[in-house]
């Protein structure tokens, strides 16, 4: 009895007048904070978005580099001359390849490697005189650099250029940081030179005014892949370029060429004037409608020539 007489004297605590006021207070507070961090994060995305850099391409099928970052940029450079305001300025580091088999493969070649050291797979073997971007270095632990290879322009098969590239610094060259130059307005005359070229005797004659400064053997298109024939404007000026094929509808010649160098650009759908690393039978047609110079000879003209550039191409 006196058991059960102590237990009836123990009593369930009462519960307060505001404990489920509490509750939905808390449970309002929590809603209000989730709601509060979903706006952080959506400000964040669209900041990242707001600092995308757009890359353009003069490759057909490829749209239009976008109407208002190019006013953007017209805007940024308003305290410059009028013929400056038409031309797009993109500053990058190169460098080439040397050390390196030759146009057949023949020797040693230098090899792209998926992460910087001696023990990761291969990506590519590389051959002398291309020309590859980068945007940085990293030392291994052996002490070797190695050079991160970048593509950061369009490309028509973008699943080849999925895998990092590194390359050993002991087999580049570093190349004075290069400008990629782009005119907006096709119709802008920017230069008095000239380049000249002459399909039947296969050579190319750089022109300032009316002297003539340079005169280069070159490979234009073969019969069934012509190089354009009239005149044209150099619009866009690139140290490397990956170029890829076939041509959906137009050829079934495949080629894969990672930093083809000193690429000048005249036609809409991708006719340029560049150096080819892969072939030496200048003076003779041999590529897909493209110009090709010898690496040396397309250095030259490269330096030389100018966004607005006339190219006059003639039989």
């Amino acid at each position: 009895m006196l058991l059960f007489s102590h237990m009836d004297k123990i009593r369930k605590p009462k519960k307060s007048p505001y404990y489920f006021a509490n509750i939905v207070l808390l449970v309002i507070i929590l809603f209000v904070l989730i709601g509060y961090l979903n706006k952080l994060n959506s400000i964040a995305k669209n900041k990242n978005q707001d600092n995308t850099k757009y890359e353009f391409s003069t490759f057909e099928n490829k749209k239009d580099f976008e109407k208002e970052n190019i006013l953007e940029n017209t805007q940024k450079n308003t305290n410059e001359n009028k013929t400056h305001e038409n031309i797009l300025i993109k500053e990058g580091k190169y460098v080439r390849i040397i050390k390196s088999c030759d146009i057949h493969f023949s020797g040693s070649c230098v090899r792209a490697r998926s992460c910087p050291s001696l023990e990761c797979p291969t990506v590519v073997d590389l051959r002398n005189n291309m020309i590859l971007k980068t945007d940085g270095e990293i030392i291994d632990f052996g002490g070797i650099r190695w050079y991160h290879i970048v593509f950061d322009e369009w490309v028509r098969y973008p699943d080849r250029t999925a895998r990092d590239w590194y390359i050993s610094s002991d087999y580049l060259q570093e190349i004075s940081s290069y400008t990629e130059k782009l005119i907006n307005d096709k119709n802008v005359t920017t230069s008095v030179k000239k380049i000249l070229v002459n399909l039947k005797d296969q050579k190319l004659y750089a022109y300032n005014g009316e002297n003539k400064v340079m005169e280069f053997l070159i490979s234009s298109g073969l019969d069934d892949l012509p190089t354009p024939i009239g005149t044209f404007k150099i619009f866009q000026k690139t140290p490397s370029r990956y170029m890829q094929g076939p041509l959906p509808g137009i050829s079934d010649q495949e080629y894969d060429l990672p930093g083809v160098p000193w690429t000048m650009y005249f036609t809409n759908s991708g006719a340029a004037i560049h150096g080819a690393y892969w072939h030496n039978s200048f003076g003779e047609q041999w590529s897909h409608g493209c110009i090709n110079l010898d690496p040396s000879d397309a250095e030259r003209l490269y330096s030389w020539a100018e966004v607005g550039t006339q190219v006059i191409v003639e039989k």
